[in-house]
This record gives structure tokens, sequence and C-alpha cells, in this order.
């Protein structure tokens, strides 16, 4: 046989199978209609100019890599057509050069001074655009260049820029928009008899055929539909044994047989759930660092097992919202209820932001805009700054919404935040079991503490009572910690019971943080103790937090306190109410062991009676430590004895960490209403606005839209769930239509706002919201009635239908759609087919002991949605094929087709391993080569190949093979260039 190098060889054969059209009868796209057809509209990237060519004119550049870019980021809201109220135009020179409220947004000659650039290159904590994300680094540097090189601008100058009015519609004419009506209940359209359609959601699509002309395609063939009807709710390819029975079943309901096993299969709730994840930007870490997030899983298998349970969607919509907050009826229904409200926690937020503040709003911010978009298809985050341009939104109705989120704790704050674990519930004599080992873990602590003190030689040592100190004293023993810091009191002077120090390693991962309980509002001293010595750090680094910032200041340890021998100033202060009042102690860049005791806060008419000279000889404040001494001859067996408790602790510590637990929040001591953030700065405050709800929905609602007192995430969800809302079901009917047809009947599925675009079939759309709700919001009995009406089995061949002229977009479904596979059904039809796919539910897929998610490496034959989805980590043929990015909620994932997807196909290991695997198991079976060969075309392609096909196959399996026999390395290329072939990656 001859051999050709393995990358030529695929190529040879996809003359047959990926760059000429499939003969099969199914419509296969050409490159350029295909690309037409899925590549997003937004303009391509300009590919950085070769170093050897002549350099861009400034009108070159200007049209190559700026223009494009405004358009694209910021005209939606800062141009003439879109900006209103005098605000930030970017449209022309004029605009950019006036600016906004802030002033001149572009300097030209100086990118470092223009607020432009600090807002694109995401350095201001309060001023960060675009608001979906940062641009690509290549993007800002290309603005960065262009500013610098004087901001050339070629667009025409506008007379002057114009106040206009705003493009808002006013929440007291919310119903001129379409979205925020009330349900319409309308009945079936009445239609000649001759009309297709058997269902009551085909008389509403006949009835816009018969105004267009058109006549719809008919039924798609057995083979068509079967391979888009498993594909669609399960995620996987129909197997030869299931196209084979039902193409030969002649009873007239075996369609809605098959349905109604499909739905009740446990593969349905894994299909349908990683749609929804999309929504709820599902991951297991975060980019920062790779922090890993243990328990995330548990939301994905929640998610899972409520489609499959087939739960009322509302009530899963309310656990999501407010499950922490929920009464429980069993000790099921308490753990489903913890885990659901992963869905607010999944953001990928900056955890290292300094300003907790900012960090707790932006957080709400990312709250706020997720559940808008993929509950209520609103972008609600555009009122956080202003009022929304567009949509009934008003600015105070997000800080109402922002207020009733602000009443729960996210992260627990320290110099890196951290998400918030809770314990998940347990029965009666599992709860009492772990509160005893608590208890006896808690006493073993103590134990450990005073032998420790009982085994120091203390006759150099001096404690000091915090009973015996001014103002408000924070020792070691309450503070957060973060790393190993080591106990000791072997030095003194020192607060209370001893100190910590860091053990002089690991310099920048450990930090100690004092945060008083209460802090009464004023101005203080604030003071830091720390035991003196020869190795310590001479630049021991202190933060203090106060109502004016963030202070920094260095320490030098290796000498005494000034002040008592026992404090070192570290200046005045001024700390408001609910403000932020804390120390955090840091060993970043120490040249020394880094001391950590106590901080102390006192006021300033107590710091000015209390400074002094006195040295810690003198000072009574350092004196009266109890001192015992432990005998010679006892310190062996105090030493046996220390090793014995810290043995019986770790143990208990090892099962105490068994208890299993979720992603939570935990409430606020008292939830306040809170203010509107002018421009969205939490150092800007406005108007306190009461908790409450969006007021775009009162016409629909009435008096229910109205919040009550103090209302909680528990109303709220009750608001979003209400029957007469106008939003919730019809977004969510809406996605059920798009995930069964392959379009919504509102196409922009998460944005039914006055930007997105007016449903095809409003009618149709608010039946089938009425229908959802009318069956207890049941996914199932939705996804069934639409799967089984005509509309979803029609064929996808344009010849076979008329009219279509009269609607080029297909909008009116005149003929089905044809869709692409998703990344993760490529991933999971490749193992179905080589037979590697282990289909085991649920559980904890990443590998023990995982610190952060940095060159992990994926090599689990399990169903993509069980894969570990790690935020730095993710499989690149998963990517490769568009998988839906998971810092943003996503209901329409991005369609590329691009060059580097075919090649995916033809060299990517996992794609290899999976022909090779195919071609083993197809050569066990001993069958005869014609066999092979149908069986390949079937599973794969879910057809029968063409003679030419066939052809093709035979030559290069036997060419230069007198035996043909089977060869595994030619089958397995042959398999390859399959899986390569357009019919794999397409459903008709």
């Amino acid at each position: 046989m001859r051999t050709l190098p393995p990358l030529l060889l695929p190529l040879f054969l996809l003359d047959s199978f990926f760059l000429a059209p499939l003969t099969s009868g199914c419509q296969v796209p050409s490159v350029t209609e295909s690309t037409a057809k899925e590549v997003t509209e937004e303009p391509r990237p300009v590919p950085e100019s070769d170093p050897q060519s002549p350099p861009f004119s400034e009108t070159q550049f200007f049209e190559t890599k700026i223009r494009p870019v405004l358009i694209r980021h910021c005209y939606e809201c800062h141009s003439v057509e879109t900006e209103s109220n005098g605000g930030l135009l970017l449209d022309s020179r004029l605009g950019w050069e006036k600016g906004g409220d802030s002033g001149p947004a572009i300097l030209a000659g100086d990118p470092e001074k223009s607020l432009f650039l600090k807002a694109i290159s995401y350095t201001e904590p309060h001023l960060k655009m675009p608001p979906e994300g940062k641009l690509p680094p290549a993007v800002v540097s290309d603005l960065k260049k262009w500013i610098a090189d004087g901001a050339f601008d070629p667009r025409p100058e506008p007379q002057a820029p114009q106040l206009r009015k705003s493009n808002a519609i006013q929440v007291d004419n919310a119903t001129d928009h379409w979205a925020y009506r009330p349900l319409n209940l309308v009945p079936n359209p009445t239609l000649p008899a001759d009309a297709l359609g058997s269902t009551w959601i085909d008389s509403f699509l006949a009835e816009k055929w018969i105004e267009k002309g058109i006549v719809a395609a008919p039924q798609a063939s057995a083979r068509n539909l079967i391979r888009r009807l498993k594909f669609d709710l399960l995620g996987l390819p129909p197997t030869r044994e299931e196209i084979l029975e039902f193409e030969s079943d002649p009873s007239p309901d075996a369609y809605e047989r098959l349905v109604d096993r499909w739905i009740a299969s446990p593969r349905f709730g894994e299909r349908m759930a990683r749609r929804w994840l999309d929504l709820a930007r599902y991951a297991e870490s975060y980019t920062l660092r790779g922090f890993v997030m243990p328990d995330a899983w548990r939301y994905r298998d929640y998610c899972i097992q409520s489609m499959n349970q087939d739960r009322p969607w509302n009530e899963v919509l309310r656990e999501q919202i407010a499950g922490d907050l929920m009464s429980h009826g069993d000790l099921e229904n308490r753990r489903r209820q913890q885990v659901a409200v992963t869905f607010l926690l999944m953001g990928n937020n900056n955890l290292e932001e300094q300003d907790k503040g900012q960090l707790d709003m932006d957080v709400i911010d990312e709250q706020l805009e997720t559940m808008g978009r993929a509950v209520l298809g609103q972008t609600l985050g555009c009122a956080r700054c202003h009022d929304h341009k567009f949509d009934p939104i008003p600015t105070r109705d997000y800080y109402a919404l922002a207020g009733i989120f602000k009443s729960s704790t996210v992260l627990q704050h320290d110099n890196v935040s951290k998400w918030i674990e809770v314990p998940l519930a347990m029965d009666t004599e599992q709860e009492t079991i772990m509160n005893a080992l608590e208890k006896e873990h808690g006493a073993l602590q103590k134990q450990i503490k005073a032998l420790e003190k009982k085994m120091k030689s203390p006759s150099s040592v001096k404690s000091v009572s915090m009973l015996k100190l001014k103002g408000i004293v924070i020792d070691d023993q309450e503070a957060r910690k973060i790393g190993d810091w080591n106990p000791s009191d072997s030095v003194g002077v020192f607060v209370e019971e001893g100190y910590l120090h860091d053990g002089n390693s690991k310099q920048g991962e450990k930090t100690v943080t004092f945060e008083p309980s209460q802090l009464p509002p004023g101005n203080y001293e604030v003071r830091i103790s720390h035991a003196p010595g020869s190795n310590r750090a001479t630049n021991a680094l202190v933060k203090v937090f106060s109502a004016d910032g963030e202070t920094q200041r260095e320490i030098n340890q290796h000498e005494p306190p000034p002040i008592d021998g026992l404090w070192t100033s570290l200046g005045q202060f001024r700390f408001e109410k609910d403000g932020q009042a804390y120390v955090l102690v840091s060993n970043e860049g120490a040249n020394g062991h880094v001391i950590a005791d106590a901080i102390q806060f006192l006021p300033l008419e107590d710091s000015n009676r209390s400074n002094s000279s006195a040295t810690a000889k003198n000072s009574p404040q350092a004196t009266g430590s109890s001192e015992n001494e432990v005998a010679e001859n006892g310190k062996q067996g105090a030493e046996a004895e220390m090793n014995r408790l810290k043995g019986l602790a770790k143990e208990l510590k090892s099962k105490l960490d068994q208890r299993p637990r979720a992603m939570g929040l935990k409430g606020v001591d008292r939830p306040t209403d809170i203010p509107i953030h002018v421009r969205g700065s939490v150092h800007a405050l406005g108007e306190v606005v009461p908790r409450g709800f969006l007021q775009l929905a009162k016409h629909s609602m009435g008096e229910r839209n109205q919040a009550p007192k103090d209302p909680t995430r528990v109303e709220l969800a009750d608001w979003i769930v209400d029957r007469d809302n106008p939003l919730t079901s019809r977004v969510m009917a809406n996605r059920i239509w798009y995930w069964m047809m392959g379009e919504g009947i509102v196409n922009t599925v998460d944005n039914f706002g006055t930007t997105g675009n007016p449903p095809s079939h409003p009618e149709l759309l608010d039946r089938l919201s009425l229908r959802l709700v009318d069956t207890d919001w049941s996914i199932k009995q939705i996804v069934r009635e639409i799967v089984c009406s005509d509309a979803y089995r029609r064929s996808s061949d344009a010849t076979l239908a008329q009219g279509l002229d009269n609607d080029p977009e297909n909008r009116l479904y005149g003929v089905g759609v044809r869709k692409r596979i998703d990344a993760e059904t490529i991933r999971d039809a490749l193992l179905q087919i080589s037979g590697r796919l282990i289909l085991e539910s649920g559980g904890n897929r990443m590998k023990p002991g995982l610190d952060n998610d940095f060159g992990y490496e994926h090599h689990e034959p399990c169903r993509s949605v069980y894969i570990p989805m790690f935020r730095n980590s993710m499989p690149d043929l998963l990517t490769s094929f568009d998988m839906a990015d998971t810092s943003v909620g996503v209901g329409r994932r991005n369609k590329t087709t691009v060059a580097q997807q075919a090649l995916v196909m033809l060299n990517h290991p996992f794609v290899l391993e999976q022909s090779s695997a195919t071609a083993d198991r197809k050569i066990r079976l001993d069958q005869p080569i014609e066999a092979v060969l149908d069986e390949l075309a079937l599973e794969i392609w879910g057809r029968n190949g063409t003679e030419r096909e066939r052809a093709a196959m035979e030559a290069h399996l036997f060419e230069e093979n007198e035996k043909k026999t089977l060869d595994k390395a030619s089958l397995s290329t042959l398999i390859q260039s399959m899986f390569a072939a357009l019919d794999f990656r397409y459903v008709d």
C-alpha cells in the first residue's frame, strides 16, 4: 500500500467528503455559503501587518484598526444615534474632544491622560468599558498607538453635538413595546382544509405561509428525522440499530413513542441542562490564579436532575434565586435549595480587587446582568450608571434590585477575597455526630494550646491583657489568616497569649487581617504591636483601609516599638459607618520574619492623653503575665502528650472535612436600602432607593408588582415567576423553541428589550408561554409538543418548498433549519461511535488535591457536560467549535466557520484516538467490507454512502492491497476523514 503523510491522506479523501458537496439529497452548504450563514456579523480582527511591508497610512490605520472597533464596541451607547442628554459621543472628533460628564475623552498625543484609554484598559476601578468585557490586548495597543500618534480622525465633523430627546421608553409607556404587554391568549387561526399542519403550533405557522404565498416543505425522511431528534433531545447520534428500527416501524405512533422514550432518558437532562449552564456561566474555577471551586459540580448535577425530573421550572428558578432563604419540607429539598443558589455565585470576579465596596457592587452587577438576560431577557447592567438608554429601566429600579442582592454576603473579604462555602444540611443523627466532632476538635485545640504554653520557658515572656488596653484592640486570635502562620510566645512583649510569625517563607502568599466587628464612626490613631527580634523583617508591609482609602506602611520589626515598648503608630485615620475599617499585615517582599500580634484603634482623644515615651521596661502595660515552668524531667512526657493530642486533632479534622459543602451566601445583620451610585461609583452616592422590583411589569401585574416592605430574594423570586410577569415565561418558552427549532421566535434570545428583534409569531409565542405556565411549567411537555409538530419534522431541503423568496431568512419556518451540532455533541458523538463513551451520571470529576486549574489535562471518556469546566484549561476541541464563554451568560453561541476547525478534525489527538478505536471495533466484528462501510456511513453520517463515496472509500482501503482485507491504519484514516466531513457535523 502506498503511504502518504498523515495530513495529506485525509486531504486526499476530503475531495469527496469535505470540499465537494455531498450527494445524499441533503443540502450541504459550500464553504462560502456556510460562512455567510454562520460567521457572526462582527468585523474580523485585522491581522498584524508584515514588519517588512510598508507601514499603514494614517487613513488606512484608522479605517482598518480604529473605526471597526469603535463601531463594534462603542457606538451602541456613544454615538449621535444612541446617546442622549449630551453624553459622550465617539462617532466624531468633535464628540470625543468635548467628552461627557467627566470631560474630554481623548487627549491627542497623550494616551496616558486620556480617559478613553483608561476605560478600555480597565486600569480604573470605576471606569471600565466596554462593560461586557475588556478588549483584547492587541486592540488596546492599536488604540493607544492611535492616540499617541495624534488621534487622526477622518470622519466628517457635525455642526455641533446636539442634545436629543432620550430614546428610552418611559415606564408609564412600557406597553408600547410588545415584550412588556400582558400575555395574550389568541385562538387557533382558522385555516383552509388543505392547509399543512396537524397541531395548534402548525396552525399559527400556516397562517403566515398563506399570507406570504409559501408552500412549506414536506416531512423529512425517517433517517434525517431520527438523527435530528436524538441530537436535539439527547445530544447523541442515533445508533445504526435505532435508525433501522425506526425506519422499518410502520405504526402511526412510532415517532411519538420514540419521543416519549428519549424524553424519559437520563441523557435528556444532560442535554437540556447543558444549554441552561451556558446561561448560568457555569465553571469550576476562577480565571484569577486558577482558583478551583471544588463544590461547583453540585449545581451542574442539580440542573441535570431538575430537567430529568421535570420539576416545575418556576420552582427551579425560585430556588436558584433564593433557595437559601426558602422554607423546606424535608432534607432532600433543603440540600437542593442550598445548591441551587450557586447560580448567583458563578461569576468570574476579580477577587484581588482591594476596594471591597467596589468588588461587592461588581458582584451584584454581574448577578443582576446574568439574571436579567437569562430569566427576563433584559440588559439590566445598562442601568447601573444611568437610566437605560432604550428600555424602561431607570437607574432607581436597578438599585432597588441591587439593594435586595446587597442584603446577602457573597464573598468573605481579605487581601484576596474568597467565595463562601456552607455545610449541606444533614439528618438529625448525622448533624448530632458532626456537632459532637466539632466540639471535640475544639476542645483538643484548647488542650494543645495550653500544653504548648506550659512546655515553653516563659521567664522572659511578658503578656499584656487586652482588658488593660484602651480603645478597640483586635488580637491575632480574632484575625483572619491566609497562609500558614505559626503561633509563638517566645519573645515579649505581646498582647494576650502570643503572636504569629510567617516562618520567613512563601513571601507574598500570607496575610493577617484585623477587622473590628463594630467600630463607631470617628477619627482614630491606629497602632500595631510586634515582638522585636534580630531575625525580624525591617520592611514588614502593613495596609490600613479607612474611609480615605488604602494607606500603606513599612514597619521595622527588628527594632522595639516606640510607644510603651508595645505599639508603633500607623497614623491617624477617619472611619465611617458601614465603611471599610481593617488592617492587613502581609509578608510580601519581607526580608525577615513578619510578626502579627495585635492592632489598636485608639480614639484621638485617648491617643493624645496616652502617648508617651515610656519604654517597655517601665510600662505597667507590659507586666503581670503569668509564668509556668516545665520541669526538666517532665519535658519528654509533655512532648509525647503533645504528639498524641495533635494526632487526635488531625484525625478529627479529616472526619470534619468529609462533610459535604456547597457554594453559598450569608445574610447580613441589618439589610438596608442602598443609594444610587452616580456613574456606577461606590464613592459617589446619591439618593437612597427603597428595595423593590422593576416597574416595567406594573401594567401586567398590577398591585403584585409592588414589593412588600423590606423585600428579600424570596419575594423577588416570587415576582419573577408570577404567571402575569410578561417576561419570564415568554423568555423561557422562546428558549425552548430555539433549542428545538434552531431559531427563536425572537431570535435575539437574550434581549427582549427595544434593541432586540420582534417576534416573528407573537401570538404563537404567547400561546407557548401560557402553555408553559398551564402545564405547571413543564419543560418536557413543551418540548414534546414542539417536536411532535409538523413544523419540527419538516425537511430542511429548500428545493422542496415554494415561495421562500418571500421569506429569505426562513423566519416563518417554511423549511427545516439545518443545524450544526455544538462542541460538546461533537465530542460525545466521537466517543459513542468509537465505543468508548461511559454513561455515568453526576459526581465530582476533577482530580483530587487540585490547587489550581492551570495545565489541567482532560482525559475523561464521560459526556462533555461532566468534564471539569476550568476557565484556564478548557478542552481545546470544545473551544475550537465555539463552546460558550463561561465568564458571561450565553443564550446563543457564536457560530464560526474557519479553516482551523477542519484542521482540528484532521489532526487533533482526540479525533485520531476515536478514529483508531472505531477502526478497532469494526475490525473485531469480522464483517464483510461492504457491511463495514455501510455501518460507518450510517453511524457517522446517519445515511448510506453514495456510489461515488463508496468508490473513494474502497480505492483508499484496497489500492495496492490485492487481498482486499481491512487494514487498521487505512480504515482509521478513512474514519477520520468521515468525521471531518460536513455531514458528521451538520443535522438536516
